[in-house]
């Protein structure tokens, strides 16, 4: 593998057209190429910075079956030290089957450490008391779920619960993308995805 002293522009080194990259001269603001393509012929932009090939994005996807559940608000409680805010039991119990899909779909990855979008499909269960004709509605999508629960209340659980499991926080989640409708079968399906750039 030979190495040359070339110049092309930033940019082609950060689509990952040129592979691995090292600026070597300062002042002249020399790229080191240490892969077998041709450069592009052009000046660079950037000052001195070490770029790497990017590294492979990974996703993750998992179904949990079942009523989906909104966070519930804690409640606060007295005692003899202060005061103690509980999580409801409902929302402990449906972050921890949210906890349990996505440990399952990691397989034992580590969380991932950059930024990260998520969407998020959540389907209610059609309600046995509507009319047939009204089920049937609902269930092609002519009557939209517009009852409870709200759905970024529910996105809420669903973050929470992969918390320190698909992410290290759900801050790094920048992008969302959440469907709320009725379906034969209860459930939210979720799938993660790491994104370009790095996280702050």
């Amino acid at each position: 593998m030979s190495r040359t002293s070339i110049r092309f522009s930033e940019s082609a080194i950060q689509d990952g057209k040129f592979g691995t990259a090292r600026v070597v001269g300062f002042a002249e603001r020399e790229i080191q190429r240490v892969t077998g393509n041709a450069p592009v012929a052009e000046h660079d932009d950037f000052d001195a910075v070490t770029l790497h090939e990017p590294i492979a994005k990974r996703s993750v996807s998992f179904t949990v079956d079942g009523d989906p559940v909104p966070k519930g608000r804690p409640r606060a409680s007295r005692t003899d030290t202060g005061v103690r805010m509980h999580t409801p039991k409902a929302t402990k119990k449906y972050e921890s089957k949210i906890r349990g899909a996505a440990a399952a779909a990691m397989f034992g990855g580590i969380p991932f450490g950059r930024p990260v979008s998520i969407t998020v499909s959540i389907y209610l269960p059609i309600p046995e008391s509507w009319s047939k004709a009204r089920q049937t509605k609902a269930r092609i999508g002519v009557i939209c779920a517009t009852n409870k629960p709200d759905a970024d209340n529910v996105l809420k659980a669903i973050k929470d619960g992969m918390n320190g499991i698909v992410y290290e926080d759900d801050s790094q989640v920048i992008a969302m993308a959440v469907t709320k409708k009725y379906g034969v079968e209860p459930r939210v399906e979720v799938e993660a995805k790491e994104m370009d750039g790095e996280a702050a």
